[in-house]
């Protein structure tokens, strides 16, 4: 593919200027079937930082304002600190929530200038309680912040709802290339380097997006493999034209109820929109002729625990994908169907983790090496199955923060609060106060588990914690369960999705 991070020219002109360029985000993916709504607190509980309180968590590590950073670095520019607001996927944010952070980024944008150029992260799935498009409204009411020719470049992650406000609000506009995501540095230099062209007059960015009414399976959406991998492809072949500049495809996500919802291609050319228009259509028409290839049918835990349990032991763990207790898209992380088969069934060896800080606080009031009975999971809402008994010993409390290491968040802190870590008769069963996302090795090595060592692991996930567990894993196999993040849309109720809409509506 051609290397147009930071490919420039006249790179020693561009550090002789020294050109200042704002940086900052607001990042969100909204799940609609999540009961609680997303609010400022949970900003203040993840990542809400102001001006250059941004630099020192994320420099150095694999987010996009770490890429926009190493093109700093790289390129000599100055990068002006604004506003970020990064959360964990939950249900829509509030009314006031929307708008106290946009608010917040703006009046930092408007604080910084004269800059000569902006680049943002936004997620591309953020919905609110009343507008269908808050990405392209975050886009849209920033650009009328900056004085004009002021360009403006924009990262977006691989499951954006990409919209047309989206597009025509900003400059440049591109997505990560992996599912599990693993670049995000890379597409946050990647646009860097795109602005830094943009000023030195050498590209004139034209953008086309296409979109067919198609939402891809959440495990269809792997980019290694299946139909999700030929899209990418032909998107690389296409960057090897002339004149091609960048080509993005978005698979989208199922689970926001917004008319925006489905897969996406969106080209970005040299001063060509003919051009532009022709490769996403290209690609949005293959993507509809290969829909079919796009659909999946995961067995049900009974069937999944049976092939874990019986997979020939000491070959490395076979990891269980909890897809609709899927953390990363906004699910609340104490499904307990797939423990519930496991006891039924009998654990042997496996790693179960749980949301539940009812439970961590009767563990740190019984205290290490207590032996103790609980309720766990289930306690959220209906979705995600009852609570389950257990009993067990305590062997392990802990503060529950750690550094991700690894191809995913690489260099980034996370805290999933006060964590318990409990022998439950024959298995391990860690117990957590706020959810958290397996995306890291880490989470587990921190408190002296080695994930390599298990017989069986439940990941609450559907692809993105194949980029940690897929090296050490004898066999993952997905699991069709419920919750919010459930595989199948059909089980869903929508209300606001442009129809028809391919697979809830056949062709």
């Amino acid at each position: 593919m051609p290397n147009t991070r930071c490919s420039t020219p006249n790179a020693s002109l561009f550090r002789i200027s020294r050109m200042r360029i704002a940086i900052g985000g607001f990042f969100h993916e909204s799940n609609s079937f999540c009961q609680a709504p997303t609010t400022l607190a949970d900003y203040e509980r993840a990542r809400l930082y102001a001006g250059a309180e941004m630099l020192p968590p994320l420099r150095g590590t694999d987010t996009e304002i770490g890429g926009f950073l190493r093109a700093a670095d790289h390129l000599g520019f100055e990068a002006v600190p604004t506003s970020y607001a990064w959360a964990w996927p939950a249900g829509l944010l509030t009314g006031d929530c929307f708008r106290t952070l946009l608010d917040r980024l703006k009046a930092a944008v408007e604080a910084c200038l004269p800059v000569d150029g902006i680049l943002l992260s936004i997620h591309g799935a953020l919905a609110t309680e009343a507008d269908d498009d808050p990405d392209g409204t975050i886009l849209a009411e920033v650009r009328s912040c900056l004085p004009p020719g002021v360009p403006l470049v924009v990262t977006c992650d691989f499951h954006a709802n990409l919209s047309p406000l989206m597009v025509s609000s900003c400059d440049a506009l591109i997505g990560y290339r992996t599912y599990p995501h693993v670049d995000l540095a890379d597409c946050g230099e990647e646009a860097a380097g795109l602005l830094v062209r943009m000023l030195q007059d050498e590209i004139r960015p034209t953008m086309a997006l296409a979109k067919p009414p198609l939402m891809p399976h959440i495990v269809r959406q792997r980019t290694a493999d299946g139909p999700m991998a030929e899209l990418m492809a032909m998107a690389r072949a296409a960057e090897q034209e002339p004149g091609v500049l960048r080509v993005t495809v978005a698979g989208g996500f199922a689970y926001a109820d917004v008319p925006r919802v489905g897969i996406g291609a969106l080209a970005i050319t040299d001063g060509d929109p003919d051009r532009a228009a022709d490769v996403a259509h290209t690609l949005a028409d293959t993507a509809w002729e290969r829909r079919r290839a796009f659909t999946a049918a995961p067995p049900g835990p009974q069937e999944a625990v049976r092939r874990a349990l019986t997979h020939p032991a000491g070959h490395g763990p076979v990891v269980l994908s909890d897809i609709g207790d899927n953390v990363g898209g906004g699910s609340p992380g104490d499904g307990t169907v797939l423990l519930r088969e496991l006891l039924r069934q009998g654990p042997r060896g496996a790693l179960v983790l749980l949301t539940d800080p009812e439970a961590v606080a009767a563990a740190l009031q019984a205290g290490v090496r207590a032996r103790l009975s609980l309720r766990v999971g289930g306690k959220t809402d209906c979705l995600h199955g009852d609570p389950v008994e257990v009993t067990g010993r305590v062997r392990l409390l802990a503060d529950g923060i750690f550094r991700n290491r690894g191809p995913m968040r690489d260099g980034l802190v996370d805290d999933q609060g006060r964590t318990a870590v409990l022998d439950v008769d024959g298995f391990t069963l860690v117990l957590c106060e706020r959810k958290m996302p397996q995306w890291n090795l880490q989470q587990f090595r921190s408190l002296g588990i080695d994930p390599a060592d298990q017989r069986v692991i439940v990941c609450k996930g559907a692809v993105a914690h194949r980029a940690a567990y897929e090296p050490i894993a004898a066999e993952i196999i997905d699991v069709d369960t419920p919750g919010a993040c459930a595989g199948d849309m059909r089980q869903f109720h929508y209300e606001r999705l442009r129809r028809p809409l391919y697979p809830l509506d056949e062709w």
